[in-house]
Parts: structure tokens; C-alpha cells; sequence
């Protein structure tokens, strides 16, 4: 049959008639308004939240109670007092978008966890809107606290708490697991069960007494260790001399830091200590209101995440 004038011209497919040209150009600025509208097909990430104004805890997907987040705070700001192994921060979320692992080191970053030039922040990330859990560590942690440790903290501590809504408990022992860690030591792996002891108030008295007594020993022994290497290092070097102040920033900086990257050469340690008082005295110099951020970075990718 014969063409009208008043017909369109054009090749058929499937019985439909196609025009050329105009229908991919159509389809095209179909795909883009959709691709604009929906994010190019991915979620958008959340912006990163300002860090807590005091504290080393933010709580934005609100699973804690005042309570529980304030005794999380104090056994942070308790580590930190301690050690300078590590930095610990915690964040709840309810809905990170895209990838937790982009959201942490991005949060971790800006928050600066870590101690300036020390590279030791952790953070713990929570979404409870994607049910995704995250360990996210700077690179100078990493040595002591590797990211199979992390992981173990994951999928052992906070993915069976989290399944069972015990939110405050998975978070308190991930924290403890990730100082013990960096520390050089590691979680028991079945806990002491100290309400046994309650029955006997016998043993709890000699225990407490054994235990107080091996602290005290290991004290002089640490101290007297100090002072061995405060007296070579000095007859090693005439021009060394360090002031009493120095000297006693010495012996705590070697009772707190047991490590094998510890500086056991007060000649090594001396410059150190003068750049940075905070992280090479063993004291709470720098460092009073606990805070686990303090100009640290250093995020590189390192940790390990999880779901639950």
C-alpha cells in the first residue's frame, strides 16, 4: 500500500513504527533525568556529623540510654589516662548511606581521632538504620591492633550484641578488647567469673591482697629498670643530663608503655619526650579531660566491618 503524504515514513520493528534518531534521544534524556533524580543510582552518603562537644561518645541513632553512654565516655577517658596505645571514639548512626567504610574514615578524619603525629585513633562506627558495623583504625595502631584483630572484635563482641539489642554491652567490651589490644595483650577468651568469689569472702580478700602485692612489686621492679637505664644511658653519655622533672616522666613513661615499640634509651626517648610531653611521659599531661581527639590522623583504609 502506497505511502500518504499525511504518513510517517520509518522502518518497523515488532510492528511498531520506529523514528530514527528522535526515540534515542528520548531515551538518552530519559536515563539522565533519571540517573539525576536518583543519585546516579547509589545512596547518597550522610554528611559527617560535628564531634562531641565533650567526650569521646556521639550517640546520633540514640540506642543508649544517659547512663550507659556516660559510663561508655568515662571507661574511654579511664584507657586514655592510662596509655597512650590507643585512642578510642564511638559513634551511633541511624543511616550512614553509600559505604560505612568511606563514612568512618571520613568521620574519623574530621574528628582528628588519635593523638597529633601518633597516628593511634580508633573509631567505632554503628548504623543501626543499615544494620552495619565498622572498626575503623589510623595506620600507627595497626601494628598492635592488626585488622584481623578488628575483625575479631566485630564478629565476636559487637555483631552477637548488637543481634541481641544489647547495645551498651557490645560496645563496652569492643572498646576494652581494642585497648587491651594495642596494648600488646588479649581478651580471655572465657571471662573470670568474679560472682563466684562472693560467696567467699576469704578468697576475695587474699585475692585482692596477691593482686595488690604484684602491683607494688612490679612497680620497684619497673622503676629500678628505669633507673638502670637512666644511669648506663648517662654514663654512656656525659653531656646527657636530664632534670629530675624529666627523670620521673622516664620512669612512668616505662611503667606505662610495656610494649615492644617502647624507647628504652632515655638518650632516644629525651627528644621525643620534649616534642610531644604528652605521649612520652605515661601521664595524663595534655591530655586531663580524656579526649581520644587531639589533631590525630593517619586513616588510611585500615580496620574491619560487619552486619548484623
Amino acid at each position: 500500500m502506497p505511502v500518504h503524504n499525511g504518513d510517517i515514513e520509518g522502518p518497523h520493528r515488532g510492528g511498531v513504527l520506529m523514528i530514527p534518531g528522535r526515540r534515542r534521544r528520548a531515551g538518552a534524556v530519559t536515563a539522565a533525568l533519571v540517573l539525576l533524580v536518583t543519585g546516579c543510582g547509589g545512596s547518597r552518603p550522610a554528611d559527617v556529623p560535628e564531634r562531641p562537644v565533650q567526650g569521646n561518645v556521639l550517640d546520633a541513632a540514640e540506642i543508649l540510654t544517659p547512663g550507659e553512654e556516660k559510663d561508655l565516655d568515662a571507661l574511654i577517658e579511664r584507657r586514655n589516662s592510662t596509655t597512650g596505645a590507643a585512642r578510642v571514639a564511638v559513634l551511633t548512626v541511624d543511616g550512614a548511606g553509600g559505604s560505612i567504610e568511606d563514612y568512618a574514615r571520613a568521620v574519623a578524619t574530621a574528628w582528628q581521632v588519635g593523638d597529633e603525629g601518633a597516628d593511634n585513633g580508633v573509631l567505632l562506627v554503628a548504623d543501626t538504620g543499615e544494620r552495619e558495623l565498622r572498626i575503623e583504625t589510623a595506620d600507627g595502631v595497626r601494628e598492635a591492633f592488626s585488622d584481623d584483630d578488628a575483625e575479631d572484635v566485630v564478629e565476636d563482641v559487637l555483631e552477637p550484641a548488637f543481634a541481641d539489642e544489647d547495645y551498651a554491652r557490645g560496645l563496652t567490651e569492643a572498646v576494652d578488647q581494642v585497648y587491651l589490644y594495642a596494648e600488646g595483650s588479649e581478651p580471655e577468651e572465657e571471662p573470670f567469673d568474679w560472682v563466684l568469689f562472693a560467696w567467699v569472702g576469704g578468697g576475695i580478700a587474699l585475692l585482692l591482697s596477691a593482686v595488690i602485692g604484684w602491683i607494688v612489686a612490679d612497680s620497684r621492679r619497673r622503676r629500678r629498670r628505669a633507673d638502670e637505664e637512666l644511669r648506663a644511658a648517662e654514663e654512656s653519655d656525659p653531656d646527657l643530663r636530664l632534670t629530675e622533672e624529666q627523670r620521673d616522666a622516664y620512669r612512668k613513661y616505662r611503667y606505662s608503655t610495656r610494649g615492644s615499640d617502647a624507647v628504652s634509651n632515655p638518650a632516644l626517648w629525651l627528644p621525643l619526650y620534649v616534642a610531644n610531653p604528652a605521649l612520652y611521659s605515661g601521664g595524663t599531661a595534655g591530655h586531663s579531660s580524656g579526649s581520644s581527639m587531639n589533631g590525630g590522623g593517619g586513616f588510611s583504609g585500615g580496620g574491619a566491618s560487619g552486619s548484623y
